[in-house]
């Protein structure tokens, strides 16, 4: 019987070892993995660790982007050493909070965010709307946060257009225009350590289909009439009509 519990102690101990083990695997590929921009993600809240999942990409053909150089402050600067040693890398930018000057990160994020709701609500994206509807989970990656070397910020920051653009595979790139020049990325050549998404804001038309309505930034309240959960739209002309 001492063998017997030896044993199974022995068992239950290997199982959950094996379990913390995937738990910290699963999280660190999960601080490693950035979404790209303007793909749609599925947030997730794990035992250990909140992450996100891309799950699409929304049938557009070229979105505008626009380029800002930001100080580095405390919060954001985390962010980068943290990603940079889960990725092994070498962390080439010093920080210090007294210094008056402040080292720069960059900053990409689409712009108008009224045609994008726009082409969200077109016929193409019927199906998609449908699918998202189903849980407020799902957001709209609209920024991303990101280091280049300091003789290529303005490269960015000074370029006459920077779009969001698929090659003939559907893959995303970033192309930065520059006169006749432009210069093209995949998003896994850059170095991203952080990202901003969008939540839906759901209503209706005046013929009553769902559609979305806002594209608001985490942390802010839908406005008056419009919901995060789709399935609440409609329950006030319901209740009236009741």
């Amino acid at each position: 019987m001492k063998c017997f519990k030896i044993y199974g102690s022995t068992v239950i101990g290997v199982f959950f070892l094996l379990g913390c083990n995937a738990y910290k695997a699963q999280k660190q590929e999960a601080q490693l993995s950035f979404p790209e921009l303007g793909t749609l993600i599925k947030t997730k809240d794990e035992i250990w660790y909140s992450a996100v999942e891309q799950v699409g990409v929304p049938n557009w053909s070229v979105l505008k982007v626009s380029a800002k150089q930001l100080p580095f402050n405390r919060t954001s600067y985390s962010s980068y050493t943290k990603y940079v040693e889960q990725a092994g890398k070498i962390n080439s930018i010093s920080f210090s909070d007294s210094l008056p000057l402040k080292p720069k990160y960059l900053r990409l994020e689409l712009l108008d965010k009224l045609d994008l709701t726009t082409l969200l609500n077109n016929d193409a994206h019927d199906a998609l709307r449908t699918y998202i509807s189903y849980n407020e989970d799902y957001k709209l990656i609209t920024g991303l946060n990101l280091t280049v070397p300091e003789t290529a910020m303005s490269d960015f920051t000074l370029a006459e257009a920077i779009q969001l653009q698929k090659d003939d595979y559907g893959n995303i790139q970033l192309v930065v225009i520059n006169g006749e020049l432009e210069s093209r990325y995949f998003f896994s050549e850059l170095q991203v350590f952080g990202y901003q998404y969008v939540n839906f804001c759901w209503g209706e038309d005046r013929y009553h289909n769902l559609i979305i309505k806002n594209l608001m930034p985490k942390g802010e309240r839908c406005p008056k009439g419009t919901y995060a959960k789709a399935s609440k739209v409609g329950t006030d002309r319901a209740y009236l009509k009741f």
